[in-house]
């Protein structure tokens, strides 16, 4: 077999070459035990025939040897040459003066002939003696002539078995072969030869039906698997949870729709709609209800838009939406302005109304971008600009943005520096009493010593620290550092009365702010009542858990609390009532026209009477002027802070400040 296999033999021609090898091997290798046993079969065969040639030679001899003629004699002996196997005669008569007789075949070599003797004698009387001579190779030609019929016979059972077993092998093995090749090369193709009917019952129809049942179950997989691939192509490129397409979908068709609009000189339009405040969506109604939220979103953003346009989930709570075809800015802008008050309508989660809002930046092909990736991030940066704006409404790209955006990420590293490299300080700005001049407290407000540009106040980079995320890192800081300062005032005796700090409503949606105010406040011993956190209306209307378990902690904490900036937000009743503050703070745009504003001084005059029926303290924050301070004496407001009091100042000139108005001014009374 390995011979076979290094001759490269296909099946069918390995099985003629065996059964060749199988016919005249034998032959080949039996050959001279048949000649050793031939010859030794028919050398007494040929001794026998030689005797009896001369004996019968003789018998003839003697007859006329006995009536001595001549002539008849060597007739006689002359017939001896007609046995082929006879190469000579010599004939000696026994009377006197007989010469020898003798004949020899022509052309025959005498030398080394078995020669054979025999007297002739009649009635006793000795006529002479015969001598033959016989031919040594006798045996040799009969062997040679049976070898060649051998050779003969075997050729022609060779010739006649190949032809036999090569019909057989056809039929039997090479057809079949032939044919579950091709029905093999059908399965590997997965062609029409597949699968073959086989009707014969043998050890190759039982393959071929096997491979049958491997033919079928192959398509049972590759449909199986026909089905995998159309599941998991949808699952890549369509959004799970809305099946709206996903990213890669949708920059897949946004290169080609920008393709195609680049060689028909169409314009495009592609919407980034991004979700306002929905993270609270999730804190009220978890995560199932937001997830249905979005559903429902989509459907109605699908709804809203032309068969040929596109939308799909960029990311959580943000959509990306591809207008074909677009002549006019104020078709976008209707487009853009009907999606909102799609997404205006209350949804219905589980029997419960939720509203939403969403801000949505626009940017145009080819004004705005050459290629779909810029399309998308000059929206995106429209979409923030729309955010700032006041969220609720649509942006439309312009160049400054970008510029914009780069100054804001510029402004975001430096933050980040300014963290690392303790760039921060804290001024405070006290309170004190409107009747006496008493200092009652002092806010804490940040700085940022910026090494080139000195001196920054926080309207120019807390909005962006919200931004970023690090509005947290900030807050914490700040909170330390008033926590430190506090420890040092009370050991050096500064009559500080308690430090007010701002708590951003970011702050609130985390989960470092009470462990943060924990860890600073035992660090220095800080009591409860020598901190104070300022809030804004928006923590109030913040009706999420994380929001509300840490304002019921600090409750529990007994911390003192002051709505920042009250009146111009929602102010709600309902939720000053529930946290009952210690403090109100009004906003300084109320107090900066009270002496000439009547409006502004029936609404300050409002909000100190409602603190007061609350038991709420009242800080009137932006007071600069003599007359406003005389008003809110007249009103009954505690507190006030502003420039007519102090500038916010370093630690070292508030604590001055302090101890010297802690007796009671005349000038103030």
């Amino acid at each position: 077999m390995s011979v076979f296999r290094r001759l490269q033999l296909s099946i069918r021609q390995a099985v003629m070459l065996a059964v060749a090898t199988a016919v005249i091997g034998p032959l080949l290798v039996l050959w001279p035990l048949d000649q050793a046993i031939t010859r030794q079969a028919q050398e007494p065969i040929v001794e026998h025939s030689r005797r009896a040639s001369l004996a019968l030679t003789a018998a003839s001899l003697v007859g006329p040897l006995w009536s001595i003629d001549a002539a008849a004699t060597a007739l006689m002996a002359s017939k001896a040459l007609e046995d082929p196997a006879v190469l000579g005669l010599r004939l000696v008569e026994n009377r006197p003066n007989a010469r020898p007789l003798g004949f020899i075949r022509q052309g025959a070599d005498l030398e080394g002939a078995i020669v054979m003797r025999t007297e002739l004698f009649r009635e006793g009387e000795r006529l002479g003696e015969l001598e033959l001579h016989f031919d040594p190779l006798q045996v040799d030609r009969l062997l040679s002539e049976r070898i060649q019929s051998s050779l003969v016979l075997a050729a022609v059972q060779t010739l006649l078995g190949l032809i036999v077993l090569t019909l057989v092998l056809y039929r039997r093995l090479a057809a079949p072969i032939d044919k579950l090749m091709k029905q093999a090369s059908g399965l590997a193709t997965r062609g029409q030869g597949g699968r073959v009917a086989w009707g014969r019952q043998d050890e190759l129809g039982e393959l071929g039906n096997h491979l049958n049942a491997v033919h079928d179950q192959i398509d049972a997989l590759f449909e199986q698997l026909q089905i995998q691939k159309t599941e998991i192509e949808e699952v890549a490129l369509h959004d799970v949870l809305t099946g709206l397409p996903n990213r890669t979908l949708f920059s897949e068709l946004a290169r080609s729709a920008v393709a195609g609009a680049r060689r028909d000189g169409s314009r495009l339009a592609l919407l980034f709609v991004d979700l306002d405040r929905f993270k609270a969506v999730n804190d009220a109604f978890g995560h199932p209800g937001g997830d249905h939220l979005l559903r429902d979103l989509s459907a109605r953003l699908r709804a809203a838009l032309r068969e040929a346009d596109v939308v799909c989930r960029h990311s959580g709570d943000e959509f990306l939406v591809l207008l074909h075809d677009v002549r006019e800015r104020e078709f976008v802008a209707a487009t853009a302005d009907r999606l909102l008050r799609e997404l205006e309508a209350p949804f219905d989660i589980d029997g419960r109304e939720a509203a939403i809002t969403a801000s949505i930046g626009i940017s145009l092909f080819p004004d705005d971008a050459a290629d779909h990736e810029t399309l998308v991030r000059h929206a995106d940066t429209a979409m923030y600009v729309a955010k700032r704006l006041g969220r609720d409404r649509h942006s439309f790209f312009r160049e400054e943005f970008d510029e914009q955006l780069k100054a804001t990420q510029a402004l975001e590293r430096e933050l980040e520096v300014a963290l690392a490299q303790d760039q921060f300080e804290l001024h405070y700005q006290p309170q004190v009493g409107t009747a006496d001049g008493v200092t009652a407290g002092c806010e804490a407000l940040i700085r940022w010593r910026y090494p080139e540009r000195g001196l920054v106040p926080p309207g120019s980079f807390i909005s962006t620290a919200e931004q970023c995320g690090l509005i947290a890192d900030i807050g914490a800081w700040t909170l330390r550092t008033a926590c430190r300062q506090i420890a040092e005032w009370r050991a050096a005796g500064v009559p500080f009365g308690s430090v007010a700090v701002n708590v951003s409503a970011l702050e609130f949606r985390g989960r470092r702010l009470l462990d943060t105010l924990a860890s600073a406040m035992a660090e220095h011993a800080v009591q409860a009542h020598e901190l104070e956190l300022e809030i804004t209306e928006s923590v109030l209307m913040t009706d999420t858990d994380s929001a509300q378990r840490i304002l019921s902690r600090l409750r529990e904490m007994q911390m003192p609390l002051a709505v920042d900036d009250f009146g111009t937000g929602y102010s709600s009743l309902a939720y000053l009532k529930n946290l009952r503050p210690s403090k109100l703070k009004i906003d300084r745009s109320f107090v900066r026209d009270i002496e000439d504003d009547p409006d502004d001084r029936v609404i300050v005059q409002a909000i100190v009477s409602l603190a007061h029926s609350l038991g709420i303290r009242v800080v009137a924050e932006g007071v600069e002027t003599e007359g406003q301070r005389a008003f809110l004496c007249g009103i009954g407001c505690e507190l006030i802070q502003g420039y007519l009091v102090s500038r916010p100042q370093p630690a070292v000139d508030a604590a001055r400040f302090m101890c010297s108005a802690r007796e009671p001014e005349t000038t103030v009374a």
